[in-house]
């Protein structure tokens, strides 16, 4: 599961509990909806694959403090 990497729980400790579920139900809609346009034929594989990136870059960005 991409949500047990401590790292990532250690570096979101600072935030509150409201923004914490925000990025966490961000997250989680980003990656379903990529998913979705993938498996119904609307975006390609590469595609697919830019956007897990970025969503994934997205995360690691938020990891280090930073803002979306």
């Amino acid at each position: 599961n991409e949500y047990s990497n401590s790292n990532w729980v250690d570096s979101i400790k600072d935030l509150s509990n409201e923004e914490r579920e925000k990025i966490f139900a961000e997250d989680v809609w980003l990656n379903y909806f990529n998913r979705y346009l993938f498996e119904n034929g609307t975006i390609t594989e590469k595609e697919y694959k830019k956007m897990v990136e970025k969503i994934a870059n997205r995360k690691a960005k938020l990891s280090r403090g930073g803002t979306i």
